[in-house]
């Protein structure tokens, strides 16, 4: 079998999970699958990112991974999502949040192209090196 590029393998993913949403987890578990048979499980997060982008070309949908110093507030969760649709023009954005308290303030948006860093601890470290 002919090795499938990660586009090819994103694309034809997204294409899945945007028809038919209700089997995600048939899909994933076929490329799990998939890569565990090729031996390409060391490709898994670069391709769980090229997929992520193709949901947002094919869908408009936008997977952000927030890092926050503290659990975000439903207002603050509400008022990130408006401002990443806004700056993406995402039709709709899945929010993943996680706590890292070594921020000490602020939090870290990843999107599978960007990353916005308005920790407190990355704004110190940008102060200590002037």
């Amino acid at each position: 079998m002919q090795k499938l590029s990660r586009r090819v393998i994103a694309r034809t993913l997204a294409a899945k999970l945007v028809a038919s949403p209700a089997e995600r987890a048939k899909w994933v578990r076929a490329l799990a699958a998939y890569l565990v048979e090729q031996n390409r499980t060391k490709e898994t997060d670069l391709i769980v990112n090229d997929v992520a982008h193709e949901l947002f070309i094919q869908n408009g949908q936008l997977l952000v991974t927030a890092v926050s110093a503290r659990p975000l507030s439903e207002s603050i969760r509400t008022e990130l999502k408006q401002m990443i649709k806004q700056a993406t023009q995402a039709k709709r954005v899945e929010l993943t949040e996680s706590v890292d308290p070594d921020l000490l303030g602020g939090l870290i948006a990843r999107t599978p192209d960007a990353e916005a860093d308005l920790s407190v601890r990355t704004k110190l470290k940008q102060l200590a090196s002037l």
